[in-house]
């Protein structure tokens, strides 16, 4: 009987693993300080005045008051339904500002909808009732709100290198 080389080695059947077509954890979306320095803030958008009329933060004719930063930072400190939806992402944010919309609203662990969908929600409102001209406003990098004035206030960044605050609205 022949004998096989000995270079040859038996072969058995493995068994193999299927390849798993999950995605990625998703992860929450997050800026650092140092990726925050020079961001625009409340008080720092263009025009002059704090506006005035009714409403909530409302601009009368002729004001050109767009500070749409603090319009926003106002308009979300008043909502207890937005404070604790952000405060639910407290401890996955690690103290670091979360990031609502980069161009895209942001895809937020544990919730089927982009952008803390009650959040995201209540900018595009906002936005969307703010003056044609603050919508169309030119604007650079990121913008950062600040939910409260306390040292460890829970905080929201939205922007990318050059957007309009319409933009968000699509």
């Amino acid at each position: 009987m022949p004998v096989p080389p000995s270079n040859v080695r038996a072969s058995t059947p493995t068994e193999v693993e299927p390849i798993s077509l999950a995605p990625p954890p998703l992860l929450l979306a997050t800026v650092g300080d140092a990726a925050l320095l020079g961001a625009r803030t409340a008080g720092t958008g263009s025009g002059s005045g704090a506006g005035s009329g009714t409403g909530t933060n409302a601009t009368g004719p002729g004001s050109g008051a767009c500070d749409m930063v603090g319009r926003l930072q106002q308009a979300l400190r008043q909502r207890p339904d937005i404070r604790a939806a952000v405060a639910r992402v407290r401890d996955q944010a690690q103290g670091r500002a979360v990031l609502l919309w980069d161009g895209d609203w942001r895809q937020t662990p544990g919730q089927d909808g982009k952008g803390l969908a009650g959040v995201r929600q209540a900018v595009a409102l906002e936005v969307a009732f703010a003056p044609a001209e603050c919508r169309a406003e030119p604007m650079r990098g990121l913008v950062l709100i600040h939910l409260s004035d306390a040292p460890a206030a829970d905080r929201l960044a939205l922007g990318r290198a050059v957007w309009r605050w319409s933009d968000l609205l699509r």
